[in-house]
């Protein structure tokens, strides 16, 4: 059987490189594979672009985390066409973060800046940031920060670093930005469709994935919606309720509303980059991953965009997640012929099976 294996990374436990890894050790000697890393914009965003662009380089830069530690990173360098490829999580990540260092209302994206600005310096004419998993809640602002925009208070004193600092901004000043980012055009590669206000939105719906309490997340609504009216303000662009803006901590927001970038969705990137269609073609079954299938999933989200292509030319398909959301399956692609394996259904519980997601990824292999 021809097999096409599209994982994304299960997050918390794998990534995309290491899931294929497990289901090609597992499927290769029985079947025929074909395996391409996903990515929506997040863990594993820099891998995929590295398996697009083989020719590409890695630079090492140090940078702050979410937390302010300096610490080494890298990004992709394409000098051909000077473009320079991002990855959030691998700045201000919170797969890295230990529980007790969680600072949902201090964390930081100034790391983010930091690696923008050693692209620009190396001559950057596009620069891609894969927006996901990130520690930090400030809408972008240690972005520009970093990049030179003054976030001022009534004072007229600089803000500090974080999301509750942006309760006190009273002014936006654009003239120390990096001239530099005239000449660029900025991507912001989002995983998810959510505003950057609201029910829905950064604070309510993601805050609480970066430790924050209930009163911490109202904290954090009400800064950002300070930091859209003066964005606004300085910008004319009302960012409160436009899509993908809650991306990343709403780090997204700030890219969009103060360095202009163009947002694009995880899912319509990589239709745009991949054949996928030619691929799944070829193959008798699509195998897709991720963490957790949920509704998210079908709202731009990588998997979505290999079952989107399954659909079309009529494959099975497989979906392999740690958990699994029952009410998400009544919004799948229609005509698509979907199995899927859960974790857990290996697993005593679902804290097991993302600690030991390895063997019972090896396990569900077995049942294919």
């Amino acid at each position: 059987m021809n097999i096409l294996l599209l994982p994304n990374s299960l997050k918390g436990s794998l990534n995309a490189r290491q899931t294929a890894r497990i289901l090609e050790n597992a499927l290769g000697k029985k079947h025929t594979l074909k395996t391409f890393l996903l990515s929506d914009g997040g863990d594993g965003f820099i891998d995929f672009f590295a398996s697009l662009y083989p020719q590409a380089q890695k630079v090492r830069v140090r940078a702050q985390n979410a937390f302010g530690k300096k610490t080494y990173t890298h990004y992709l360098w394409l000098a051909t066409t000077k473009t320079a490829v991002l990855e959030t999580a691998r700045i201000c990540g919170l797969g890295s973060a230990k529980k007790q260092e969680l600072d949902p209302l201090g964390a930081t994206s100034f790391g983010v800046g930091e690696v923008m600005l050693h692209a620009l310096k190396k001559g950057a004419k596009k620069i891609f940031i894969g927006l996901g998993g990130v520690a930090c809640n400030d809408g972008g602002a240690g972005i520009a920060q970093a990049l030179g925009i003054q976030l001022l208070d009534k004072k007229n004193q600089p803000l500090p670093k974080g999301a509750e600092p942006l309760l006190r901004l009273n002014r936006i000043d654009f003239s120390s930005l990096n001239k530099s980012l005239k000449s660029v055009r900025i991507y912001a590669v989002a995983d998810v469709t959510n505003p950057l206000l609201g029910p829905q939105g950064s604070a309510r719906v993601f805050g609480p994935q970066k430790g924050a309490t209930p009163a911490q997340v109202r904290t954090l609504e009400k800064a950002l919606s300070v930091y859209a009216k003066h964005i606004q303000k300085a910008t004319q662009k009302d960012i409160s309720r436009v899509p993908s803006t809650a991306a990343a901590g709403a780090l997204c927001a700030g890219l969009y509303g103060l360095l202009q970038a163009e947002i694009i969705l995880g899912s319509d990137f990589l239709k745009k980059h991949l054949p996928l269609q030619k691929w799944t073609r070829w193959a008798d079954l699509l195998i897709t991953t991720e963490g957790k299938l949920d509704c998210q999933t079908l709202y731009g989200k990588a998997p979505l965009a290999a079952l989107q292509a399954a659909a079309k030319q009529h494959k099975k398909a497989l979906f392999i997640c740690g958990t699994c959301e029952e009410k998400a399956l009544k919004n799948l692609p229609k005509g698509l012929d979907l199995s899927v394996l859960c974790l857990t259904d290996f697993a005593t519980c679902a804290e097991e099976s993302i600690k030991h997601a390895a063997h019972f990824l090896r396990l569900a292999a077995k049942s294919i």
